[in-house]
């Protein structure tokens, strides 16, 4: 049995010896325009970000951009001049709102190039509907307590693409995408009777819920874009590089696809916004 530790000793110093620290050299490129803005049907300030990419594995805060010409354009007419204020934020000098179905084009001229990104403004209904309901316990396989959920319907005009934004005691807590596409189960509950929540419940059905961890009392706000098919994509792809948690079925690391020309990185969304609010009793 001695013999047998010893050897195994010698073998783990063998291997221990063994170890050498192996520096990868990662190539990198040139740094990139990275182009953040999202303009509504809301009145307020039109605001876009200019920053500089920066290595993948560099966690320094982005060099922001001070230095261009930042303009907004739109087929209604609009022509706008935003300025910059502080850390590469560009924002016009008075309120601004997009019409539907309308189109409006970002141009940022930075160092002698010329970039430039378009969407067009979707069309979106009122939220009917923000409530929160109480489930009692041993009534569903879902754990007792309040739920708020929200109910609307879409245009069946068009393709209909959405992020929800959900706030509580004005937190922000979480981002939620969805299309409708399964009706009763999508986060517009288009097909629930929100009218008859205990029947519904008694028949096995649940408004998808939008928050689940509130208390009475709690204030609740929810933000609803209707945002383009590529937009929705961007998000989609940008969520999937930020949640890479190092296993093998990670994707790859890769820059999510914009709109954006000549090489820059980010993304120019034009969104429709509706929201709503309530106070949990």
């Amino acid at each position: 049995m001695i013999r047998k530790l010893a050897y195994l000793l010698i073998v783990s110093t063998v291997f221990a010896a063994c170890e050498k620290i192996v520096e990868v050299d990662l190539p990198s490129e040139d740094p990139r325009l990275v182009i953040e803005g999202q303009i509504t049907d809301q009145r307020v300030p039109w605001q876009v970000r200019l920053t500089l990419s920066q290595p993948y594995f560099d966690q320094d805060e982005a060099e922001a951009i001070s230095n261009a010409v930042v303009r907004i354009t739109g087929t209604d007419g609009s022509d706008v001049l935003l300025t910059h204020t502080d850390t590469g934020m560009f924002v016009s000098a008075d309120t601004q709102q997009c019409v539907v179905g309308e189109s409006y084009t970002l141009s940022v001229d930075y160092q002698g190039e010329n970039y430039i990104a378009s969407e067009t403004m979707k069309n979106a209904f009122e939220l009917d509907t923000l409530a929160g309901f109480f489930l009692p316990p041993d009534v569903s396989f879902f754990p007792s307590g309040i739920y708020v959920f929200v109910q609307g319907q879409t245009d069946p005009t068009q393709d209909n693409y959405y992020i929800f934004r959900t706030y509580k005691n004005d937190s922000f807590t979480s981002e939620d995408l969805d299309n409708d596409e399964f009706g009763s189960v999508s986060l517009l509950n288009s097909t629930f009777d929100v009218n008859d929540i205990v029947g519904e419940v008694s028949r096995g059905f649940l408004p998808r819920p939008i928050l689940t961890d509130v208390e009475e009392g709690d204030k609740v706000m929810v933000e609803q874009f209707a945002v383009t098919l590529d937009y929705f994509q961007y998000i989609l792809d940008l969520n999937a590089q930020q949640s890479r948690s190092g296993t093998p079925f990670d994707p790859p690391p890769a820059n999510p696809n914009n709109n954006i020309s000549n090489g820059a990185l980010g993304y120019f969304s034009v969104a429709n916004k509706k929201e709503d609010s309530i106070i949990i009793e």
